[in-house]
């Protein structure tokens, strides 16, 4: 790809600013190389169910191993993916001796037919019950201290009829030994709750997952709470999969927009696609449609279906479930994928192990694979493979769709610190950030013509007009009269380099040692200052000039 640069011109009397081109960061574990197709967690949290006809009581049932009532703790995903809040039925019928709501046939409104994973699926719509989420690591809180939990409104349940993929297993089984059925249900609480607050993931605890001693922290923050400190901001848009109209002989459940992530662009040797793919925190895996891989370069051109593509395909696969039923896809490697910011920036996953699958429309699905430490499980050593992660990407994720006019999800990166990045979000908030005229790279928030990537690189204020970049000088020597140019800049910048060039006539540079001469330098503990010089003289009658090029080094 071409350096992304940024140009200070000096001559006998010339000073000028040439624009950036841009910036990326690459996300990617260098020590590890590539990003595994499942994450390791998912976003998770405790709810309970209120009943507005009962005086607003959480719903309780008679728990058999302490022959007393006591309230129904849920376990739920935390899903961005999910239009509403689904209930398994296991919680619905109390089935596996699984902590029963008893929900009979007067607490439903009807039937709604949901859109997921594996294609539709026909489930029922509650009455409305009040929703009341606990927020924290699941492996830490208190579940039990009803007192934490908050009320965030009442809502029609989309109830699943039947028990779902992976919600019953015999381990007995599984591994060859008498029955042993465990039950898990499968519950998501989706946009209705999530729009009402930012919601924190807070992944500091795993990023080295071997050495985690609990898992990933999910937080649904308060208003006026204060968030992490993040360094990327990518702008996300919310749509409405559902509407207003319920299908014919059905009833909608409460439902709100979800987002997505515009300007996704999947890139390999033989193509590129570049779409809008779902934020899913309810997805482990990432996905592209059959459409957006074949126009990438993933899946060869000669294949026109996906069926087509899987019947000649050898390669690993992936079981996935969900609402719909099973499928099982291919798993592909991406070489690279990108996702601007508002910054200016462009994050870069590089080497990226996606699934292939059409849902629901969708170009993709942003999964969690790409925010989290990772794992792509072979069938010949699952329990191995578990070992064989690819390390965390970011230390925080705070998603923010309170302005259905603005939502956006803010990044916390280890890759970015010590970066132009870093070095942004400490001067600029979250909030002067989202504006590209004053929190990114390329603004001059100070109009000293100074885009705020070449303040960072050569040590200077942002909010202060500060005087010339560079200063333009001429040296004479005996033979003649030599151009110079001298800046400053902070030591130890390790995303941008420097480089001075010299030209006759603004259009053919050269930064040779037969062109570009350093006769100065000075060094402090925190910057130094260079000179260089033409190491031809101006010709009489001619011109020279030097300009500084300040590259992206990423």
């Amino acid at each position: 790809m071409p350096p992304r640069t940024l140009s200070l011109l000096s001559g006998l009397a010339l000073s000028a600013l040439l624009p950036a081109r841009g910036y990326e960061l690459v996300v990617t574990d260098p020590a590890y190389g590539h990003i595994n197709a499942s994450a390791i967690d998912q976003p998770r949290l405790y709810a309970v169910l209120t009943d507005p006809l009962a005086g607003g009581a959480v719903k309780t049932w008679f728990n058999p191993d302490t022959a007393a009532r006591e309230p129904v703790f849920i376990k739920a995903f935390v899903d961005t993916g999910a239009s509403g809040i689904a209930l398994s039925q296991l919680h619905a019928s109390g089935l596996y001796d699984v902590a029963s709501l008893a929900l009979g046939p007067t607490d439903y409104l009807g039937a709604y037919t949901e859109t997921g994973v594996a294609g539709t699926e026909l489930g029922d719509v509650s009455r409305a019950f009040g929703v009341k989420v606990l927020s924290g690591p699941v492996d830490l809180v208190d579940y039990t201290a009803l007192s934490g939990y908050v009320a965030y409104g009442d809502f029609n349940l989309w109830v699943r009829r039947t028990v779902g993929t992976g919600e019953v297993l015999d381990y007995g089984a599984l591994f060859g030994g008498e029955s042993f059925i465990q039950a898990d249900p499968i519950n998501l609480v989706g946009m209705p709750v999530i729009r009402q607050r930012r919601l924190h993931l807070d992944a500091k605890p795993i990023l080295d997952p071997l050495l985690a001693e609990s898992g990933l922290g999910t937080y649904l923050l308060a208003p006026g709470a204060p968030e992490p400190a993040t360094q990327l901001t990518i702008a996300l848009r919310l749509q409405d999969f559902i509407g207003t109209t319920p299908p014919l002989g059905e009833v909608l459940p409460s439902h709100s927009a979800n987002p997505l992530v515009p300007g996704v662009t999947l890139t390999t040797s033989t193509g590129q696609s570049t779409g809008e793919w779902l934020l899913d925190t309810g997805a482990g895996s990432s996905f592209a449609s059959f459409a957006a891989a074949r126009a990438g370069g993933l899946i060869p051109a000669r294949f026109t279906t996906l069926a087509a593509f899987m019947a000649a395909y050898t390669g690993p696969t992936a079981d996935i479930g969900g609402v719909g039923g099973a499928l099982k896809v291919p798993i592909l490697t991406v070489p690279r994928l990108s996702v601007p910011t508002r910054e200016g920036a462009t994050v870069v996953w590089q080497n990226v192990a996606i699934l292939v699958a059409d849902i629901a429309g969708l170009d993709g699905v942003f999964g969690m694979n790409l925010l989290l430490p990772a794992a792509t499980v072979d069938p010949a050593n699952p329990l191995g493979s578990l070992f064989d992660l690819s390390p965390g990407i970011f230390r925080d994720v705070v998603i923010d769709t309170l302005d259905a006019a603005d939502p956006v999800m803010r990044l916390g990166a280890p890759a970015a610190d010590g970066t132009a990045l870093a070095w942004l979000a400490a001067r600029f908030t979250a909030a002067e950030r989202l504006r590209p005229d004053r929190g990114g790279l390329l603004a001059d928030p100070d109009s000293d013509g100074q885009p705020n990537l070449l303040e960072y690189a050569l040590g200077r204020d942002p909010l202060a007009s500060d005087g010339p970049a560079t200063n333009a000088g001429r040296l004479a020597l005996a033979d003649g009269v030599y151009p110079t140019l001298t800046y400053t800049r902070p030591r130890g910048l390790t995303d941008v380099s420097y480089a001075v060039e010299a030209s006759a006539d603004l259009s053919t540079w050269s930064r040779t040692s037969s062109d570009v001469v350093l006769v100065a330098q000075t060094t402090t503990a925190n910057q130094e200052t260079l000179t260089y010089r033409s190491a031809q003289p101006v010709a009489p009658g001619g011109r020279r000039f030097l300009r500084l090029v300040i590259a992206s080094a990423l």
